[in-house]
């Protein structure tokens, strides 16, 4: 009987030994979920544009409606997020994401798909402001300002191009 005992104490203390008491260490980690949809590769102008990216190729933009709407958002102060893909004159996507919290922006620029570029990592910033800034040849693009690092992020103003086309 004594061996019986013996074994059940054991047994016990091997079971709580175990076991954790730190709370933390049991709970599930918090996911930190995007916003976005996951990107489909080769990420065209068309998969892109189905995505919901803003896209711009080829001096057109689709999905406009998704940037007025985020422009309005951030002049109210009201979250939201909005993916930007550009494609460079070889035909290789740029993507940006913003993520505005009614305050500040959260942008992350990846250049990685880029065959002739920098092939630059993903970067990530937070900015205070997005402007319409006029640049050297009277164009006048969107870009973040105020900004942790250097800034990267630009868009063009293509209300005002498709107007000088008119």
């Amino acid at each position: 009987m004594g061996k019986y005992v013996m074994m059940l104490c054991l047994a016990v203390v091997l079971a709580t030994g175990c076991s954790s008491n730190d709370s933390q260490q049991t709970a599930d980690p918090v996911e930190k979920r995007s916003p976005f949809p996951a990107i489909v590769e080769p990420h065209n102008g068309e998969q892109a544009a189905e995505s919901g990216d803003v896209v711009f190729l080829l001096g057109q933009m689709r999905n406009r409606d998704k940037w007025e709407s985020f422009l309005q958002n951030v002049k109210k102060n009201q979250p939201d997020h909005v993916r930007v893909t550009m494609y460079t004159i070889e035909g290789d996507p740029i993507i940006h994401e913003l993520i505005y919290d009614g305050t500040l922006f959260q942008s992350t620029y990846d250049a990685t798909r880029d065959k002739y570029g920098s092939r630059e990592e993903i970067t990530t910033n937070t900015c205070k402001g997005l402007e319409l800034t006029k640049i050297e040849r009277g164009e006048s693009v969107y870009v973040l300002t105020d900004c942790e690092k250097q800034n990267v992020f630009y868009i063009p103003n293509m209300q005002e191009e498709e107007r000088s086309q008119e």
